[in-house]
């Protein structure tokens, strides 16, 4: 029997890690010679020096307050345009002052 088709396809042959080693065309196309390619390393991505947020010093800290003073220092934060950390920071250390005097 006469096989339908213009080309006869050979079986295929792989190598040891799995790779088809007798390829020559892909769907008509013949493949470029690797053996000239030269692999460029990526130069983007991944960490690069200087990146990220300038470390401030300060400490995390977990607070356990009422819901009003919650709500409380907020709002005062919001009026100042500062944020929670820096206007409960600002509060203390006004607080331990006037006890110090």
């Amino acid at each position: 029997m006469k096989p339908i088709g213009k080309h006869i396809h050979s079986k295929p042959v792989f190598d040891r890690e799995g790779y088809q080693s007798n390829l020559d065309s892909l769907n008509g196309e013949h493949l470029p010679d690797l053996s000239k390619a030269v692999a460029k390393p990526f130069k983007h991505g991944g960490a690069r020096p200087g990146a990220g947020r300038r470390a401030s010093g300060n400490k995390p800290i977990l607070l356990r307050l009422p819901p009003r003073t919650i709500v409380r220092l907020r709002r005062l934060a919001r009026r100042q345009n500062k944020g929670n950390s820096v206007m409960a920071g600002e509060l203390l250390e006004a607080g331990l002052s006037h006890q110090r005097a």
